[in-house]
């Protein structure tokens, strides 16, 4: 009896070494997510208007997105969707923490029995940090560090000012604890948090998932004059910070990738890059597209996306199939040669196969959208949309029409009545929105804010 239990301690002594050494090797991810860019505030779109050379070069050194997604035109469901590799409207999450709520219990954030990105890796042998926005309620079991990251530096709510100073109202957290003072301008502060991570992570034997969700360009308006006087050629003062914020925020996305390059990690680092939702509509440059945030027209929906994993990526590779935030679990969890399981039921796809080529076809079929009173379905280059304000649904051409401008429901109705099939089959499935700010939807218990 004591041999086998010898035997048996030996033995799982050995897994347990396998389960550690199994992951050296395996590259690292690295996500950053801004706060409200809009499609044409980066350069490598075509946007002239702002300074974005580091942002820029993730695109030219990997592909990079025209038919770009979000899950929603607001900040914080599109987060879930982001860590969990499913659409949120699966577990309730269709608007931001709001006072409004389905019943009392409720507590708004991704639900403890949704997986986030942070579980995953940490299950696969990985050091996990989040820096940056969180956006859930503020409790302590919707903080980070219970929800599979390692180390959180940065706010758990949807906005926080730029200087933050003494936080005396302990917004900025390290873990779950106030920091005492924050001297950075918060941009900054971020970048800097993130390339001390990358670096003390950066010679260990297992590899490192990074999420640096920045709150930029975000409201309030608030950047170092020093940026500021950079764009004075910008008449509208709103934008010329706007601009200034959008500087800042590239600059930082420099320091992560420029340590990267300078650690040598650049061959064993996959770094994604995309924003949250449209940008601020008649603030940030969302053209050629309709409307900006808070919109289901492409402004609020279509969002700058790219990707760099040098020797495993194309280099400079524009990729115009529709993709969606979706997308990035299950592609950070195929790169690191882990297989998704079915069982998860992610509503997300590997992207790998079909940007190398290993693969033909497109990774979807049909996407859709429902937030609130908007919603919207595409099914290959054909949207379908029901508007708030509007009585009636829309329907456009996207291939011919990515404005929006010709509504041609009348003349496809046969295309109208298969896509509204389609989206009120999916979202029968669903949950419906079980917090937030609008009680017709989100119930009528409220609670004090």
């Amino acid at each position: 009896m004591k041999l086998k239990i010898t035997f048996l301690v030996l033995f799982l002594g050995t897994a347990m070494v396998l389960k550690a050494t199994d992951v050296r090797g395996k590259p690292n991810i690295i996500i950053i997510l801004a706060d409200d860019l809009g499609y044409h505030d980066v350069g490598y779109m075509g946007g002239k208007d702002f300074l974005t050379p580091n942002i820029d070069a993730i695109a030219n050194n990997g592909v990079w997105f025209t038919n770009g997604y979000t899950t929603c035109p607001v900040c914080a469901p599109t987060r879930a969707g982001l860590l969990t590799g499913r659409y949120q409207n699966r577990f309730g999450f269709e608007d931001n923490p709001g006072p409004y709520r389905q019943s009392k219990e409720i507590i708004p954030g991704i639900p403890l029995r949704e997986k986030t990105m942070g579980e995953y890796f940490k299950e696969m042998g990985y050091s996990t940090a989040i820096i940056g926005k969180w956006h859930t309620e503020n409790v302590e079991s919707q903080n980070p560090v219970h929800r599979g990251f390692d180390k959180f530096f940065g706010f758990i709510g949807g906005a926080s000012g730029y200087f933050i100073g003494e936080n005396r109202k302990g917004k900025i957290l390290r873990g779950t604890r106030p920091v005492l003072s924050e001297d950075d301008y918060l941009t900054d502060a971020f970048g800097r948090e993130a390339t001390l991570f990358i670096e003390r992570n950066s010679n260990r034997n297992n590899p490192f998932l990074l999420y640096v969700p920045f709150n930029a360009p975000h409201g309030p308006f608030q950047a170092p004059e020093k940026y500021i006087s950079m764009f004075s050629h910008i008449k509208d003062k709103k934008r010329r910070v706007l601009a200034a914020m959008i500087y800042s925020l590239d600059e930082n996305v420099g320091l992560i990738t420029s340590k990267i390059k300078e650690l040598g990690l650049e061959e064993n680092t996959l770094i994604i890059f995309i924003s949250d939702n449209g940008g601020v509509l008649n603030l940030s440059d969302n053209s050629p597209l309709r409307s900006g945030k808070q919109d289901i027209y492409e402004g609020g929906i279509r969002v700058p996306f790219c990707m760099q994993w040098k020797e495993h990526l194309p280099e400079n590779k524009k990729i115009d199939f529709p993709v969606i935030s979706l997308d990035i679990l299950p592609t950070a969890i195929a790169a690191t040669g882990n297989q998704v399981d079915r069982e998860w039921r992610l509503d997300g796809v590997n992207l790998l196969p079909y940007l190398t080529g290993a693969k033909e076809g497109i990774p979807h079929e049909v996407l859709y959208w429902r937030f609130l009173w908007h919603y919207a379905i595409r099914k290959g280059d054909w949207k379908l949309l029901k508007h708030r304000d509007h009585t009636d649904v829309e329907l456009y051409n996207l291939a011919v029409d990515v404005g929006e401008q010709h509504d041609l429901c009348q003349e496809h109705p046969e295309i109208v009545d298969e896509l509204q099939q389609l989206f009120n089959d999916w979202s029968a499935m669903m949950l419906k929105p079980q917090w937030g700010w609008q009680p017709e939807y989100c119930g009528v218990y409220k609670v004090r804010k």
